[in-house]
């Protein structure tokens, strides 16, 4: 896992924000707390907006499937479910199981 970890490391992009102090106090007491709170808001958004996939949000907060689930949930960020994502399932499904 480490390994994993070290080569998301190296494929990230760090970005330096400025906001007025009383305006970054309201998203937490430190730095890292601060960019916590934005980059789980820009990872809110953009899976809302259809940028992200529910995966990337993943990669973005470093969490397992559930984590990612229960975070999406907290948030109200609707699952992105269409007829195409159906059809996609019931031939992984028919692979699997045969036909039925």
């Amino acid at each position: 896992m480490r390994v994993a970890n070290e080569k998301r490391r190296k494929e990230s992009v760090s970005v330096t924000v400025e906001l007025p102090g009383d305006i970054a106090s309201r998203y937490g007491a430190s730095p890292a707390q601060i960019g916590q709170h934005l980059l789980e808001q820009a990872a809110i958004e953009g899976y809302r907006s259809g940028e992200l996939a529910r995966g990337q949000v993943a990669q973005m907060l470093h969490l397992d499937w559930e984590d990612t689930e229960a975070f999406l949930a907290k948030h109200q960020c609707d699952r992105h479910y269409d007829l195409e994502d159906l059809e996609q399932d019931r031939k992984s499904i028919g692979s699997i199981f045969g036909p039925a």
